[in-house]
C-alpha cells in the first residue's frame, strides 16, 4: 500500500489524455507552490515570464511548464496559452520522482528490480528467521548485492521500513532476516466468519461493500486479537466498538473492514438488495442485488433466481440500498419503492458531469431548503427546478469575481476581484462548495413531482405479471387476478357457452 494524491473524476467512460512536453521546470518554494496550487486563476509572474511562441511543438504536443515546489512531491503542468494564469492545468503526482526517472531512464528498470527483491524478501512466511543468499538473488533478479555496496544498502534501507521485519543481519554473501510472525499472520489472517454470509448481512439491512459480517463469537475473538470491530445497524450505518462489553450487549450483527478492499472511495451504481421474504421467515437468507436503472425483465429474472414461486409483492422485500454518491445517502431509504428508486437512477444515469456536480452542490450547500427522501431528489431533477440552479466552477470570491468579469465585464475599476466576488455572493445568496459556487434563482422549489411514477420507470408490476404468466404456464394452480381476467376478456372474444335447452324460451326471443 502506498499513499499519493490524485484528481479523481466521477464515472468517466474513458481516460482522456493530451500529449504534452514539459518545456521548462519552474521551481518554487514550498509556500509559493502551495499558494499557486490554490489560486491557479491568479496572474503569476513566472507564467508571464515563460511564454512560448506557439502552444504546440513540431510533433503536435502541447508545450507546458512543469511547476514543482521545494519539499513537495507533486507538480502541476500549466498550459497558459498566452495568459498570465494557468488557463489549462493538470495535477502530476510524484512529479519529482518522474523528473529524476525522465532524466535517467535506466533508473526505472533498476527500481523495478530492487522492488522485486524486497517483495521477495518480505512475502508472508511462517518462519521467524530466513536466510537469503546473494548468489541466488543475482541469478534470479540480475542485481549484484554481494559486490555493489550502494545497491545492497538501498535494499537494506527498504526492508528496514517493513513493520513485520524485527531485525536483520548482513555480510558479504547473505542476508538473514528475522520476522514478527504475529504481524505477518495478522496481515494475511482470514477475517471472515463461516457462520455469517454477505447475504445474511445484506438481508439484515447493511450493504457497505468493504465490510465483512461477523457473529458475536467471532467478533469477540477478533476484538481480543486487536482488530477494530464495528456494530452494524439495519439502516446501513455502523459504530466502532470500544469494549468487549459492547459486543456482549449488542443483539445485532457485527462487522470488520475487509483488508482486501483498498478503494473505499469507489462509487457504485444505485442498487437495491431484494430478499426472498418467505425463505427468510423460514431461516434462509436468499437474495440478490438489483442494479438500477433496470427494466421489468431484469427484475423478473432476479426474482426467479432468488426462488420467488408465489408472484406477489409480499413475497420479496428490499432490505438494503447502495448509493452511487454519499451526498444522496441521507435522502434514500430501503423503504422507498423500487419504481421510484428506478426513476431516480434513470435520471442520474442520463446526467453529464457538470449536472452531477451541480446536483451534489445543491444537496450539500444549503442554498435552499430541501426535504429528505427520494421524491425530493426527483423533484429537484425536474427540468424547471434544476434549471433554476447555476453552478460556477469557482472555489472562492476571487475566482468568482474573475469569472463574472470575463463573462459580463461589469466589475467596477476601483474594487478587487475578491471584493467583486463577495458582493456577487451577497446579492445572489449563493454558496461555495467543494464542487464550486452554487446559486438559486428562486426563493423555493416548486412541486413538480407529485409522487406518481410514470409508466416508463415502473418495473415491479410488469415483472410480477411476467413471472405469474410463466408460473401459470408451468401448471401453477394460482388463480388469476380479477384484473387479469378482465384484461384477457377484452383482448379475446368470448366463446359461446353451451347452456343446453332453454326451457322457457318465448316466441320472438333471439337465439342464445
Amino acid at each position: 500500500m502506498f499513499e499519493l494524491k490524485a484528481p479523481f473524476r466521477r464515472k468517466e467512460d474513458e481516460i482522456e489524455t493530451t500529449k504534452c512536453v514539459a518545456e521548462k521546470v519552474i521551481r518554487l518554494s514550498g509556500a509559493e507552490f502551495d499558494r499557486f496550487s490554490k489560486n491557479l486563476l491568479n496572474d503569476w509572474d513566472f507564467i508571464r515570464d515563460n511564454q512560448f511562441d506557439t502552444s504546440r511543438d513540431e510533433q503536435g504536443r502541447t508545450r507546458c511548464l512543469l511547476v514543482v515546489g521545494e519539499g513537495r512531491r507533486d507538480g502541476i503542468l500549466v498550459d497558459s496559452q498566452g495568459s498570465n494564469y494557468a488557463r489549462y492545468s493538470a495535477f502530476i503526482p510524484n512529479a519529482e520522482d518522474l523528473l529524476t526517472v525522465g532524466r535517467y531512464p535506466a533508473l526505472a528498470g533498476l527500481n523495478k528490480k530492487l522492488a522485486d527483491i524486497v517483495d521477495f524478501i518480505t512475502k508472508p512466511t511462517e518462519q521467524k528467521r530466513c536466510v537469503f543468499d546473494f548468489h541466488n538473488i543475482e541469478r534470479n533478479f540480475g542485481v549484484d548485492l554481494m559486490n555493489n555496496h550502494t545497491l545492497r544498502n538501498t535494499v537494506l534501507s527498504m526492508i528496514d521500513n517493513i513493520p513485520a521485519i524485527t531485525d536483520f543481519e548482513c555480510d558479504k554473501n547473505e542476508l538473514i532476516v528475522y520476522y514478527d510472525t504475529d504481524a505477518l499472520k495478522k496481515a494475511v489472517e482470514d477475517l471472515s466468519d463461516p457462520t455469517v454470509t454477505l447475504t445474511d448481512m445484506y438481508a439484515y439491512g447493511y450493504g457497505y461493500i468493504g465490510m465483512n459480517p461477523l457473529g458475536k463469537e467471532r467478533a469477540l475473538e477478533l476484538f481480543d486479537k486487536g482488530h477494530e470491530i464495528f456494530r452494524l445497524y439495519e439502516n446501513d450505518a455502523e459504530g466502532l466498538i470500544d469494549s468487549r462489553a459492547e459486543i456482549e450487549a449488542f443483539d445485532g450483527m457485527f462487522g470488520i473492514e475487509d483488508p482486501e478492499w483498498n478503494n473505499p472511495e469507489q462509487t457504485t451504481p444505485l442498487q437495491v438488495f431484494i430478499l426472498n421474504r418467505e425463505r427468510y421467515d423460514k431461516g434462509e437468507a436468499v437474495g440478490h442485488w438489483l442494479t438500477l436503472p433496470a427494466d421489468a425483465k431484469e427484475l423478473q429474472g432476479l426474482l426467479e433466481r432468488i426462488g420467488i414461486d408465489r408472484p406477489s409483492e409480499g413475497a420479496f422485500t428490499v432490505t438494503a440500498v447502495r448509493v452511487p454518491e454519499d451526498y444522496i445517502r441521507d435522502h434514500i431509504s430501503k423503504y422507498d419503492s423500487i419504481d421510484e428508486l428506478n426513476m431516480l437512477a434513470s435520471y442520474m444515469a442520463d446526467m453529464e458531469e457538470y449536472e452531477l456536480d451541480k446536483f451534489q452542490a445543491i444537496l450539500t450547500s444549503g442554498v435552499t431548503d430541501i426535504q429528505r427522501g427520494t421524491a425530493s431528489l426527483i423533484n429537484i431533477l425536474d427540468t424547471d427546478n434544476f434549471d433554476a440552479f447555476e453552478l460556477i466552477y469557482a472555489s472562492n470570491a476571487d475566482e468568482l469575481g474573475r469569472y463574472y468579469t470575463d463573462e459580463y465585464n461589469e466589475k467596477p475599476d476601483d474594487i478587487s476581484f475578491e471584493d467583486y466576488g463577495n458582493q456577487c455572493v451577497k446579492d445572489e445568496g449563493g454558496k461555495f462548495t467543494e464542487d464550486g459556487y452554487i446559486k438559486f434563482k428562486y426563493k423555493e422549489l416548486s412541486s413538480e413531482y407529485t409522487g406518481i411514477v410514470p409508466d416508463e420507470y415502473k418495473i415491479v408490476g410488469d415483472a410480477l405479471r411476467g413471472l405469474r404468466s410463466k408460473t401459470q404456464g408451468r401448471g401453477s394452480h394460482e388463480k388469476p387476478s380479477v384484473l387479469d381476467e378482465i384484461k384477457a376478456s377484452r383482448q379475446t372474444p368470448a366463446e359461446p357457452k353451451d347452456r343446453g335447452v332453454q326451457k322457457n324460451k318465448k316466441k320472438g326471443d333471439p337465439d342464445l
